[in-house]
């Protein structure tokens, strides 16, 4: 019978939260769970109130916009090891995007509220949060770059490093 894994130990195995600190890891790890998901359970609702963003285990999920004329636009793909939220840190605090599980995922869920406060509290963390996160940021506005040149209607193909 192995380890059982927890929170912090998925945390410290993904790539995403690559170069931090083991005490900020642990800080981390106590705002969140574990949280599973069916094929079109919707992860995170574009306009909603932003307090979560989620490390995917297993899984693939889309985030999408929705454009009234035609409907859910996938921006992105992500699957395992990859993060997905980022609205929480940034006021006003609202979701950008949509993220809709395409298969059945398993997720570790990171309360936005509770680790503001601690990046609050340390202003070291915040400032990693904030790297990380930027990192991410850009990479989704690369992503709909890629989509908006797109106007051929070739293949979508997304990188999805850092998502």
């Amino acid at each position: 019978m192995g380890k059982i894994k927890t929170i912090k130990d998925y945390l410290s195995e993904s790539s995403f939260f690559e170069g931090m600190k083991d005490d900020h890891l642990e800080l981390l790890s106590g705002c969140g769970g574990i949280q599973h998901f069916e094929p079109g359970d919707f992860l995170i609702k574009e306009g909603e109130e932003a307090n979560s963003f989620y490390l995917i285990l297993r899984g693939d999920i889309a985030v999408e916009s929705y454009a009234p004329a035609s409907g859910p636009i996938m921006l992105s793909r992500s699957g395992p090891g990859e993060v997905t939220g980022y609205s929480w840190l940034f006021p006003p605090h609202r979701n950008q995007f949509d993220s809709r599980a395409l298969t059945k995922v398993d997720a570790i869920h990171l309360n936005g509220k509770c680790l503001r406060g601690k990046a609050e509290n340390d202003y070291e963390l915040g400032y990693q949060l904030m790297k990380h996160f930027a990192q991410l940021v850009l990479q989704r506005l690369h992503n709909t770059r890629r989509q908006m040149l797109n106007v051929y209607g070739t293949e979508q193909q997304f990188d999805t490093s850092g998502q």
